[in-house]
């Protein structure tokens, strides 16, 4: 079983049309931006079980067949791999020949797979990651001249701002976590878990690393959590200060969208606006 949203049934665009897709291990979103900021569709599935980036680039030659609106010609087509396999170096220690080394230290073997290196300019450090051979030859194939980038890469300029801050993207069974201290990005990673218990003993043992009171450290939730579940009822025993993310209002939303809470999809947008 998985679990599908789809918004917008557009079948055509105009030639102003912008494409952002997210390629992740719990499953495949796609965003359609187009002329004067207005989104025309919204897909978003998740897996039962993540079975990995491989998974979802097959699964995105199917979704592709399917879906008539993005056999379409877009302006630009930006693909998001939101896979936990990514390491951030300092710029300047950074040589060529050690990227897969690096990678493979932290995450074990890489080999079939392109290293790529995204340099953020204002942290002046390199978010190094690998992209399954597989899954950039579906890619390629189907989309003319797309951009590649890793969500990682994109979290700083997403929600930027000062304070103590943990933004978190959750999926079905796993999260994604920022954490910025005074202002500074810390670290982001990805944790796995399958109890509420889980994700907050992850998420304390996140803000202690870094020295952060969780009491007094700003939450900002997104993706797929509900304020009435239990894992929202874990994460408030331990923080005080949890607000859930709005739609960007840099876009025209269709009113279908409105009907789910906005945090779902909220970082599909703040992505489009950094790629």
């Amino acid at each position: 079983m998985s679990t599908v949203f789809k918004i917008g049934t557009i079948e055509s665009v105009s030639t102003e049309a912008r494409l952002l897709i997210e390629v992740s291990q719990a499953g495949l979103s796609f965003v359609v931006i187009d002329n004067g900021n207005e989104c025309v569709a919204l897909y978003s599935r998740h897996f039962a079980n993540g079975n990995g980036i491989e998974r979802a680039a097959n699964e995105l030659k199917q979704l592709v067949a399917d879906e008539t609106i993005l056999q379409e010609d877009f302006k630009s087509t930006a693909i998001v791999y939101a896979h936990p396999h990514s390491v951030m170096v300092p710029s300047g220690m950074l040589p060529e020949e050690h990227k897969k080394d690096m990678l493979e230290l932290v995450h074990g073997d890489v080999s079939d797979a392109f290293i790529r290196a995204d340099f953020l300019f204002r942290q002046y450090i390199h978010n190094i990651y690998p992209v399954p051979k597989q899954a950039d030859a579906v890619v390629s194939y189907l989309f003319s001249s797309p951009v590649s980038t890793h969500l990682y890469s994109l979290l700083p300029d997403m929600y930027p701002g000062p304070g103590n801050r943990l933004h978190c993207i959750f999926y079905p069974s796993s999260l994604i976590a920022m954490l910025v201290k005074e202002g500074n990005l810390q670290a982001t990673q990805s944790f796995a878990f399958k109890t509420p218990e889980d994700a907050a003993y992850h998420l304390l043992q996140f803000c202690d690393a870094f020295e952060m009171d969780n009491s007094t450290t700003t939450v900002q939730l997104n993706g797929m959590i509900e304020k009435s579940s239990n894992l929202y009822a874990g994460l408030y025993k331990y923080f005080l200060n949890i607000e859930f993310a709005a739609l960007p209002d840099t876009y025209y939303y269709p009113e279908e969208i409105y009907s789910y809470p906005a945090h779902y999809f909220s970082h599909l947008f703040a992505a489009a606006s950094c790629v």
